[in-house]
């Protein structure tokens, strides 16, 4: 299975049934993954980032399960980030995972403001509402990071966290055991 497989595993394994999303090209591997559990996990296409994240939010409220929540690169992961504040003000569990250019393109520290297209530092910009925020940038070391983020989001006080996640990486395929 690749990344985004995993993911969605993981996610119905742990009793997520719902997941809030407004589609764009640098998360596309990640709904076809979502699309091949449908029978598994309700997919409900939000009209716009903001409105994806604040929906997340209330499932978790009502349902006592993390509320998670997909966006695309750049603009789209920034337009949720009202939803994030509100998990991390009301002790909410929030999953936000935010799609992202090729690891390949992105700039890193070469101080070019963008490299790739729609590329932004989600990771620094969620910083201070977020329990926790990463990039991951290996697929070996992937299944321990989605464990370890759902375990932040859902212990203790509880927030937000962000999986900024590459597109190769969504498409990297991985050895689960």
């Amino acid at each position: 299975m690749n990344c985004s497989e995993y993911l969605v595993d993981f996610l119905i394994n742990h009793g997520v049934t719902d997941i809030f999303g407004y589609s764009g090209g640098y998360i596309t591997p990640f709904i076809d993954a979502l699309y091949k559990r449908k029978d598994e996990i309700n997919v409900h296409i939000c009209y716009n980032e903001q409105g994806c994240s604040f929906a997340a939010c209330g499932y978790a409220r009502v349902s006592n399960k993390p509320g998670v929540y997909f966006t695309t690169s750049g603009p789209g992961a920034v337009n949720a980030l009202g939803g994030l504040a509100d998990a991390w003000f009301d002790g909410i569990p929030l999953i936000g995972i935010c799609g992202n250019i090729p690891t390949t393109e992105q700039k890193g520290y070469s101080g070019v403001r963008q490299y790739g297209f729609q590329e932004m530092d989600i990771v620094s910009l969620t910083r201070s509402i977020t329990k926790s925020s990463i990039t991951p940038s290996e697929a070996e070391s992937f299944p321990e990071t989605v464990s370890r983020l759902y375990n932040i989001a859902t212990l203790g006080r509880k927030g937000g966290v962000v999986i900024d996640f590459p597109f190769n990486l969504q498409k990297t395929d991985i050895n689960c055991g």
